[in-house]
């Protein structure tokens, strides 16, 4: 049987975000391999050039290609399954990455259940959902994801491929569903130093955004945050200091989520992963961000700048 660890994430514009179950991760990330294991090159996608699911694709290849990432291979197998559950979420007014036997529209429970049942053969699938209102486009929904730190992790870090649906799910609502995948003797994308996003030259940020679910300031209700900066490396990660400067000097910083510093509250910035999440920012506005610490036993300091969109 192979290990249900899926990284599930839905996120809803303007509503509660929600992350459900699953751990990073198969089996733990150790130490940065010395060769690299990024996708520079993928075969051209066939969405069609006009569609919301080639919006999406192009801008989230461009923003993992940008910081080095690597890009994501488009699987029909995982566009099938991600089809398949839009529908079922359509045709059952649902919200939610499980889908309950007998309802109309079912393939499988979870996510990879539904992987496999489109002839997936999967090591490990993530998912999102990213709702929005119809008159908003994918590069949005791509961009919301992003903007909270649980559901970038599910669309950043690891995976080789995706599957991709867009459509209404009710009146006056699309959703963008995205379906992660890594096949069972696949190699995970590392690339054997220490990542960042957003990283230097990325622009259109989101400048601020709340409403994730499992929230990460559970103390704080109705919490709003800037676009987080997450930080990925090897199993002994440990960023050490965080900042973040605009023009008006410093800006603070909500939260800061890794080993050696502040525990998660949802036990997702751990483990070769760091979270820091600042206060709102500024729309179209410069900012410099510095992260230092150590990483596969080496010190490391990385200073970048990103830009905010405008909203």
């Amino acid at each position: 049987m192979k290990p249900k660890n899926e990284l599930l994430a839905v996120l809803l514009a303007g509503v509660a975000l929600t992350v459900c179950g699953g751990a990073w991760g198969d089996g733990g990330d150790t130490r940065a391999p010395a060769a690299s294991a990024i996708v520079t090159r993928v075969p051209a996608a066939t969405y069609e050039a006009t569609s919301g699911e080639a919006l999406a694709y192009e801008t989230l290849n461009a923003e993992r290609s940008q910081c080095g990432f690597g890009l994501l291979a488009q699987d029909i197998r995982l566009d099938q399954a991600a089809i398949a559950h839009l529908d079922y979420l359509a045709q059952n007014n649902a919200v939610g990455h499980f889908q309950k036997p007998g309802k109309a529209g079912f393939t499988g429970v979870e996510p990879g259940d539904r992987a496999v049942a489109a002839g997936y053969d999967r090591k490990q699938v993530g998912e999102t959902l990213s709702i929005v209102s119809s008159t908003e486009n994918t590069e949005y929904a791509v961009r919301l994801i992003l903007s909270a730190p649980y559901h970038a992790l599910v669309a950043l870090y690891g995976l080789r491929d995706v599957g991709l649906s867009w459509g209404p799910a009710a009146e006056g609502i699309r959703t963008l569903e995205m379906v992660f995948g890594l096949s069972e003797n696949a190699v995970r994308q590392d690339a054997g130093r220490v990542l960042t996003y957003p990283c230097e030259g990325s622009a259109g940020v989101l400048a601020a955004r709340g409403n994730e679910m499992p929230t990460p300031f559970p103390a704080e209700a109705n919490a709003i945050w800037g676009q987080p900066i997450l930080v990925k490396g090897a199993s002994d990660l440990r960023v050490a200091a965080a900042s973040i400067t605009g023009p008006g000097g410093s800006v603070p910083i909500k939260a800061f989520y890794g080993d050696g510093q502040t525990i998660d509250p949802n036990a997702w910035c751990r483990a070769g992963l760091a979270c820091i999440i600042p206060v709102a920012l500024a729309t179209d506005t410069a900012y410099i961000a510095t992260v230092s610490g150590t990483n596969a036993g080496a010190g490391f300091r990385s200073t970048f700048r990103f830009r905010t969109g405008a909203r």
